[in-house]
């Protein structure tokens, strides 16, 4: 194999290495520079008589470059988290432009601190068009060690944020706190038990949004992040999971806003080039955290996540058009960056009653590129540990199935890439639709109830009408020649099914 390694760092060095490693022809491959002064992921492929030449704005692009020659050319596709798979060969005739919808494509992880897993979502995800990987403060303190490699040589972006306020007023005072007990706290967190982390670091965000020193401290704090490690091009802090009520709520949005504007300004003050953002969400289901209300807009970006969709249908539910309308809100009333949060991949929010959301994913990233919005993000969150001592979860495998949405999630992001059929047969295709046409109506159910889940069958007043959800679940799992990757999906989610059709029937 002829190839000239005119690489210029070590992004480009690494997507060397990988046109090595798959690359079986002949032909020179060439990488070039599309537009000197361009910043995007675009890239194209030209194909001659005499090699095939690569050009993107960026090492990044020219990777992407690299992963969709060899989709083309030697027929691989990275799909699953664990090998390639073989499809037809599609060859290259004409030249092939790579453009993303989006110009901000992430994965967010909150408290998975599996090293292995976290290595192959970075890799799978970078194979299929992602740029950007989220962490809280904490989580990152866990892995940043065994990752940075993997992150430097891909040129992915790395947000820091989520819930750890916390966490980071802790390392303010001088406690020392390690990222795995936060990160238990923060999982705790969401069904309501207190550990002693949270126990000893209470907070309320109205205390912290009125104490100038604290900002300040936390402040700092990220600052020395920032400085530590220039991937990280974006902090996303947020406050802690708590709905602002009556008068507190007046104040809430305004306050925040005003703590990334200083964050903002102390980041553009030590020299760093890194961009804040500010949350709107319904944190315990709170409208007013999520609905701006003729509230004045920051001069941060915005971050929309609204959790307690009903996936089983588009923003079309009286509580869901309401979200709509407020996201609508928002892109209308500013000219910063607006990203979209999604759940496709969230196992507290879907439970382990998972379901396939291909169609769902498809029809909501056409929907928010039309909106205008500049990019998404997807929440990876594993099963709850109540969930994982279960018997009937032995075989439960979350980070492949959750991984049936993420990769359609991440190709989607991008013009003209198919997914689906080179995921699924055409019968498992048709399996997928109705899959997703039943088990989505799970999420209804999981917003209302919230914090309790169907699968805790703790809501006796909706007893009949969710006995005849997993009827339906129950019967559609019944069909045989089941083919991989559904065959063990199917099989767990037989399991989950009768377990939790058996603890409504004893309410």
């Amino acid at each position: 194999m002829n190839k000239l390694k005119n690489y210029k760092n070590e992004i480009e060095q690494f997507a060397f290495e990988e046109l090595e490693r798959f690359y079986t022809g002949d032909k020179p491959v060439v990488f070039e520079r599309l537009n000197t002064s361009g910043t995007g992921d675009e890239f194209v492929i030209d194909h001659t008589e005499k090699s095939y030449v690569i050009r993107g704005n960026t090492s990044r692009s020219l990777l992407y470059g690299v992963y969709k020659l060899i989709e083309k050319v030697e027929g691989l596709v990275f799909l699953d988290l664990e090998k390639e798979k073989k499809i037809g060969i599609q060859g290259l005739t004409n030249t092939y432009e790579g453009k993303p919808k989006f110009s901000r494509r992430g994965n967010v992880f909150e408290t998975i601190d599996d090293i292995p897993f976290l290595k192959r979502m970075l890799d799978a995800g970078t194979k299929n068009g992602l740029n950007e990987v989220f962490f809280t403060f904490f989580l990152w303190d866990e892995v940043k060690e065994a990752l940075l490699p993997e992150i430097k040589k891909r040129g992915i972006d790395v947000t820091l944020g989520g819930h750890s306020l916390r966490y980071l007023l802790a390392k303010a005072n001088g406690v020392s706190v390690s990222g795995k007990v936060a990160a238990d706290g923060a999982v705790n967190d969401l069904v309501g038990e207190e550990t002693e982390f949270t126990a000893a670091n209470a907070l309320k965000n109205q205390d912290f949004l009125q104490d100038e020193k604290a900002q300040q401290s936390v402040i700092e704090v990220i600052v020395s992040y920032c400085e530590a490690e220039p991937v990280i091009s974006r902090i996303s802090l947020w406050p802690e999971d708590v709905g602002a009520k009556g008068e507190e709520a007046k104040l809430f949005l305004t306050q925040y806003m005003a703590f990334t504007e200083k964050l903002q300004q102390a980041l553009a003050a030590a020299g760093l080039q890194v961009k804040v953002e500010h949350i709107v969400y319904n944190a315990g289901l709170s409208w007013e955290m999520l609905e701006r209300k003729e509230q004045p807009v920051s001069s941060a970006d915005v971050l929309y996540a609204y959790w307690g969709r009903n996936y089983a249908h588009s923003y079309e539910s009286e509580r869901d058009e309401r979200a709509w309308e407020s996201l609508m809100d928002w892109r209308g009333s500013t000219d910063k960056q607006i990203t979209v949060f999604e759940y496709y991949s969230d196992h507290f929010m879907l439970s382990e009653l998972f379901p396939l959301l291909f169609k769902r994913i498809a029809a909501d990233i056409e929907k928010y590129k039309e909106a205008g919005c500049d990019g998404i993000v997807n929440l990876v969150v594993p099963l709850h540990k109540i969930a994982k001592a279960q018997p009937h979860m032995e075989q439960y495998d979350y980070q492949q199935y959750q991984q049936l949405n993420n990769i359609v999630f991440a190709r989607s992001l991008w013009e003209g890439v198919e997914t689906v059929p080179y995921l699924l047969s055409p019968p498992m295709q048709q399996l997928a639709e109705e899959l997703e046409h039943i088990f989505a109506q799970n999420s209804q159910y999981n917003a209302v109830f919230f914090p309790s889940r169907v699968v805790e069958a703790k809501n006796p007043e909706a007893k009949r009408e969710v006995l005849a959800l997993l009827s339906k679940m129950e019967q559609l799992l019944q069909k045989e020649q089941i083919e991989a990757p559904l065959q063990q999906y199917v099989e767990s989610l037989q399991r989950v099914v009768q377990t939790t059709k058996l603890r409504w029937e004893a309410l």
